[in-house]
C-alpha cells in the first residue's frame, strides 16, 4: 500500500511540481504586488486623484478670476471697499451697499 503510494507520487512528481507552480502563479497574479487586487486599488486611486485634480482646478479658476478683478483696468472702488471691510471684519451680513453712479 505504502509502496504503491510512493510509486504514484514518484511517477507524478513532475506533474505535481508543475501544478504547484501554476497555483503559485495564480495566487500572485490575483493578490501579488501587481495582481488584480492591486489593479482595482490603482483604479480607485486614479478616480480619487482625478476628483482632487478637478477640485484644485476649480479653486484655480476662482483664484484666477479674483486676480483678474484686481487688475487696474477692472478694479472698482466699491468692490475694493467691500473686500477691505470683509477682511477687516468691519462689515456685517446685513449691510446694505448703495452704488452711486459718478
Amino acid at each position: 500500500m505504502i509502496l504503491s503510494a510512493l510509486k504514484y507520487i514518484k511517477s507524478h512528481s513532475l506533474l505535481m511540481v508543475v501544478g504547484l507552480f501554476y497555483v503559485y502563479l495564480l495566487f500572485h497574479s490575483v493578490s501579488g504586488s501587481r495582481g488584480m487586487f492591486k489593479l482595482a486599488q490603482y483604479d480607485s486611486d486614479i478616480n480619487r486623484l482625478q476628483a482632487k485634480i478637478a477640485a484644485v482646478q476649480g479653486q484655480r479658476l476662482t483664484l484666477e478670476r479674483r486676480a483678474d478683478q484686481l487688475r487696474s483696468v477692472r478694479l472698482s472702488r466699491d468692490s475694493l471697499d467691500e473686500r477691505a471691510r470683509h477682511i477687516a471684519s468691519v462689515s456685517h451680513a446685513k449691510d446694505i451697499v448703495i452704488i452711486l453712479d459718478e
